[in-house]
C-alpha cells in the first residue's frame, strides 16, 4: 500500500509522461573512433523539429571494456540537423551530448549503416538500424505499459475526488498495477539479460528502477 500511496502522489504531479534517463557514470574522455582493417563505417543523421534547437552536437561511444566515453566527432547544426560519420570496430552504446550539457543525452547504438534519428519534443524515432529498431520496440513497449499505469492512477484520482471511490475499486486498481508493474520489471530483466548493446543501454537507463528481486535476476 505504501507503494501504491507513492503512485498516487507521483501521478498527481505529473500526469502526462513519467521518463527517467540515467546518466552513465563515466570517469575519462577520450577521442577519436577505430581505424582498423575490421572497422565499419556509420552515418548518423540526427533531424529535430522546429521545437527543439541546439546550435552543435558531440557524437561518443561508450568503450565497455574501460567504462569511459570516447568522442567520435562533432558536428554544427545545418537546416534542423547534425551529421556523424566514422568508423567503428563492432557496434557500441552511444550517446549523443548536446552544445547545452544540462540537456539530457540522446541513447542510441551505433553500428554499420545509414542511422536517421528523428527527435521530437515528446517523441523520437530511429531507423536504419537492426539495434536501434530492437531498443525502439522496447521503448514502446515500456511506454504502453507506463500509460496503461498511468491511466489507473488518473482514474482513482477521479473517483478519489468525486467521492466514488469504493474499497473494492481501490483493491482492483492496486491489484492491477503491481502487475502492470511486474510485466514491466520482468520486460527490462529480459531485454537486458540479453548482453547486447541495447541490452546495456536499457542496464544504464532503467536498471536503478528494478526491485530487488528482478535486481537478482540481471546477469
Amino acid at each position: 500500500m505504501a507503494e501504491w500511496e507513492t503512485f498516487r502522489k507521483f501521478a498527481a504531479m505529473n500526469k502526462k509522461k513519467i521518463t527517467s534517463i540515467m546518466g552513465l557514470a563515466l570517469a575519462v574522455m577520450l577521442t577519436g573512433c577505430d581505424k582498423s582493417d575490421k572497422s565499419i563505417n556509420y552515418t548518423v543523421k540526427v533531424t529535430l523539429d522546429n521545437k527543439q534547437h541546439h546550435d552543435s552536437a558531440t557524437l561518443l561511444v561508450l568503450e565497455e571494456e574501460y567504462n569511459q566515453l570516447r568522442e567520435c566527432g562533432s558536428a554544427r547544426q545545418q537546416n534542423g540537423s547534425f551529421t556523424f560519420t566514422g568508423q567503428i570496430d563492432k557496434p557500441k552504446v552511444a550517446l549523443i551530448r548536446w552544445d547545452d550539457d544540462q540537456s539530457e543525452p540522446f541513447y542510441l547504438v551505433l553500428e554499420s549503416g545509414n542511422i536517421n534519428v528523428t527527435i521530437g519534443q515528446d517523441t523520437w524515432d530511429i531507423t536504419g538500424s537492426p539495434q536501434n529498431s530492437a531498443y525502439l520496440h522496447y521503448i514502446n513497449q515500456r511506454n504502453g505499459i507506463m500509460n496503461a499505469r498511468i491511466a489507473t492512477w488518473q482514474e482513482y484520482l477521479k473517483m478519489a475526488a468525486d467521492s466514488s471511490l469504493k474499497r473494492d475499486d481501490e483493491q482492483l486498481m492496486v491489484r492491477q498495477d503491481s502487475l502492470l508493474n511486474d510485466s514491466l520489471q520482468r520486460l527490462t530483466v529480459e531485454r537486458i539479460n540479453q548482453g547486447d548493446a541495447v541490452g546495456r543501454i536499457i542496464r544504464e537507463r532503467y536498471a536503478s528502477q528494478l526491485d530487488k528481486e528482478h535486481m537478482r535476476k540481471l546477469k
